[in-house]
C-alpha cells in the first residue's frame, strides 16, 4: 500500500491488515477493533516523538497489528536512548490504561472502558515479549549485542519472533479447541511471523541502513558534514559508536597508549567490526584484525 508521510517519514499499512480488519468486523468484533486502531496509534506517535526528541529519524513505519516495524536514519546510538524510545510505546498504551481506568472511576463514566483498557494493555503485553519487531524484541537485542555483535542479536530476536509466533498459535488452537475461540490471537501470530521472517532476512543489512541513508544523501547534496575525532584504542566499539551523529559522515583517529596515531578507522570499518566482532571489541583490537 503507498506510504504517507509521517514525521518526514513513511507510514505504511501492510496490505494484509486490510482483510484481517474486515474478518474481525464480520466476526462481530468491531467495536474491539474501533478500540485498539487509537491504542495502536497512539503507541506509534509514542515512539516517533520519543525518537524525535533525541534527534533520530523514522524514515518507514509499516504498520500490523501488534504495532510497527520501524526503519530509523540514525542507527548509532546509545543503548539508554535506543532502551528508552522501544520502551515508549509500551508505557504510552499502560499510560493510557491507566488514565481511562481513573477517569472512568473517579471522574465519569466511560461505556467503553473495559475495551479500551484491555485493547492498551494487550498491545503493551504483547510489544514485551523480547522478539524482534516488537519493543522487547528492540531492548532484547540492545542488551545482546553488547556480547554478540547486532548482527546475531538480530536474528536471535527475530528467531524468538517466530518461536512466539508459533507459540500464540498454539494457544490459540487449544482456546479454540475448548470453546473460546479468538481470532485476534490468530491474527497475531500470523502477523508476528511475517514480521519476523523479514527481520531475519535483513538481519545482514541492520548495521548498513543508516550508512546506506548516507550514501544516498551524499549522491543528491555531493557532500557530507564529516564528524572527525580521537579516541584510545583501549575503547570499544560500542563506546565509539555513541560519539557518531547521524548525517554525518564519522572517523576515528586511533591513539595508541603515547597518544601516537595507530591508525584512522572510517565508519564502514568500525560498522564492519560491529557485525563481525561485536561491540565490545577494542579499537586496538579492529586495527589489528584489519592489518592482517
Amino acid at each position: 500500500m503507498k506510504a504517507h508521510s509521517l514525521f518526514g517519514g513513511r507510514l505504511k499499512i501492510n496490505l494484509l491488515m486490510i482483510p484481517a480488519v474486515l474478518a474481525l468486523v464480520l466476526l462481530g468484533m468491531g467495536d474491539i477493533v474501533l478500540c485498539y486502531i487509537p491504542a495502536l496509534f497512539l503507541h506509534e506517535w509514542a515512539h516517533v516523538i520519543t525518537a524525535a526528541a533525541f534527534g533520530m529519524t523514522i524514515t518507514q513505519m509499516e504498520l500490523f497489528p501488534f504495532g510497527c516495524a520501524a526503519r530509523m536514519q540514525c542507527f548509532a546510538v546509545s543503548r539508554s536512548k535506543e532502551l528508552i524510545v522501544a520502551a515508549a510505546g509500551p508505557a504510552a498504551n499502560m499510560a493510557a490504561a491507566s488514565a481511562v481506568y481513573f477517569i472512568n472511576k473517579y471522574g465519569f463514566a466511560i461505556s467503553i472502558a473495559d475495551k479500551l483498557i484491555a485493547a492498551n494493555l494487550a498491545l503493551a503485553a504483547v510489544n514485551m515479549l523480547p522478539a524482534l519487531p516488537l519493543d522487547g524484541g528492540r531492548i532484547a537485542r540492545s542488551l545482546f549485542a553488547s556480547f554478540l555483535g547486532y548482527k546475531r542479536a538480530t536474528r536471535l530476536t527475530a528467531a524468538a519472533g517466530i518461536f512466539f509466533s508459533a507459540v500464540m498459535l498454539a494457544v490459540g488452537i487449544v482456546a479454540a479447541a475448548s470453546g473460546a475461540f479468538n481470532p485476534t490471537i490468530f491474527i497475531m501470530a500470523f502477523f508476528l511471523c511475517l514480521a519476523a521472517i523479514k527481520e531475519l532476512k535483513t538481519a545482514p543489512y541492520t548495521l548498513i541502513r543508516d550508512f546506506s541513508g548516507k550514501r544516498t544523501s551524499i549522491e543528491k547534496r555531493k557532500t557530507l558534514n564529516i564528524n572527525r575525532f580521537a579516541a584510545m584504542q583501549s575503547q570499544t566499539l560500542n563506546e565509539i559508536m555513541r560519539e557518531f551523529e547521524a548525517g554525518k559522515y564519522n572517523i576515528v583517529t586511533v591513539l595508541d597508549k603515547n597518544l601516537g596515531v595507530a591508525r584512522d578507522l572510517s565508519e564502514q570499518q568500525i560498522l564492519y567490526g560491529m557485525m563481525q566482532y561485536g561491540s565490545q571489541v577494542t579499537l586496538g583490537s579492529l586495527c589489528r584484525k584489519l592489518n592482517k
